[in-house]
């Protein structure tokens, strides 16, 4: 504005063509004016938002997309996150005088009063065997360590290794498999174990290597026991130096500040309500929409369709929108002042400074 009063008084007072000049002082006004900026950068985050929720990626603002192309590190929770959370029985080893499907059944009728996750996996194989499952005299859940029941054949035990220590039962020549292990004893001895795993999602290998392909560092951060974390890690491609196992919420938390003071700027992926603390704590907080409202709310950005292959679709998003903003910042910029220099030497007319404003701003 400054410039244009200058530009119609000064050059009119020496040459004392009036009309020239505060035509050229206009022209500088119109130029000057920041439609091209103010308009085409938001639109870039808007439209970034809405290539993202086409995906089923929903970025709760442009400051989730802008925060989003800056990360170094993505850290995943296991369950729910990499695998799908709903765990399936893997293996079943019994005792000699035992068939599998006797300790299936065994297993069924102590958890058979649970609601549990493992305990429903345990209930699906009996039912996907057909197994005879019968109906428990008594059942006492001890805390922590599993179920002990009294069935027919006698006092049976299912539950973990503590469970077995605790009624000093023989598990020593039992191998260590990678997942959860229910260990099964009936009448003060040992009868088998089931191994228990979470599934891994179907696209989770191939998102971890497109995590990869951009240059980011995938880790992950769980809960889970270290055995099952790290065989989860190794099957999608995560090294087991950025893997951090049986952790507590503050656990997590604390690990996520330590990556970030090390790394830069960090991203986290999660599900559980275990999850809302670091999810707010993240540089960028994504939660999987299978997962709870309050990681849903602590979230900058949502996975509706809770897909791994979500987590690199929604950085080449952000970035890209980085880019496009950036482009039309400096397209803008470049253009009005070229139509600056022209007008104050007399080669661009008020057209010339209204397709520096609105024309300007439409391409962008």
């Amino acid at each position: 504005v400054i410039l244009a009063v200058l530009t119609a008084i000064i050059p009119s007072l020496i040459t004392g063509d009036w009309g020239e000049w505060i035509t050229t002082a206009i022209t500088f006004l119109v130029i000057s004016c920041p439609c091209a900026l103010v308009i085409s950068v938001p639109l870039a985050f808007f439209a970034g938002i809405g290539a993202g929720s086409k995906l089923g990626i929903l970025f709760k603002g442009g400051i989730s997309i802008e925060a989003l192309k800056n990360v170094k590190f993505i850290i995943m929770d296991k369950t729910g996150t990499i695998t799908k959370g709903n765990f399936v029985v893997q293996k079943i080893t019994a005792a000699a005088d035992l068939s599998e499907d006797q300790i299936i059944a065994m297993a069924a009728a102590c958890e058979a009063s649970s609601t549990h996750p493992i305990a429903l996996s345990i209930m699906e194989e009996a039912a996907k065997r057909s197994a005879t499952v019968q109906k428990a005299e008594s059942i006492e859940e001890i805390s922590g360590k599993g179920i002990k029941a009294k069935l027919a054949e006698g006092e049976a035990l299912c539950g973990n290794r503590k469970l077995m220590d605790q009624f000093g039962i023989d598990i020593s020549r039992q191998e260590s498999g990678e997942g959860t292990e229910i260990f099964l004893a009936l009448g003060g001895k040992f009868a088998g174990h089931i191994t228990i795993a979470d599934t891994i999602k179907s696209d989770a290998v191939d998102a971890i290597a497109a995590i990869k392909a951009d240059g980011l560092i995938p880790a992950m951060l769980t809960g889970d026991a270290a055995g099952s974390a790290n065989a989860v890690a190794r099957t999608v491609g995560i090294a087991e130096a950025n893997v951090h196992a049986q952790l507590l919420p503050e656990d997590k938390l604390n690990a996520l500040k330590e990556i970030r003071k090390q790394n830069g700027a960090v991203m986290f992926v999660g599900d559980g309500i275990n999850d809302a603390p670091v999810l707010a704590g993240a540089d960028v907080g994504a939660a999987m929409g299978s997962g709870a409202d309050a990681a849903i709310e602590a979230a900058d950005v949502v996975f509706m369709n809770s897909s791994v292959s979500a987590i690199p679709q929604a950085i080449k998003i952000a970035r890209a929108t980085g880019r496009i903003s950036m482009q039309n910042v400096i397209f803008a910029l470049a253009v009005k002042l070229l139509v600056l220099v022209l007008g104050f030497v007399g080669f661009a007319n008020i057209w010339a400074a209204v397709f520096a404003d609105t024309g300007v701003a439409i391409l962008c």
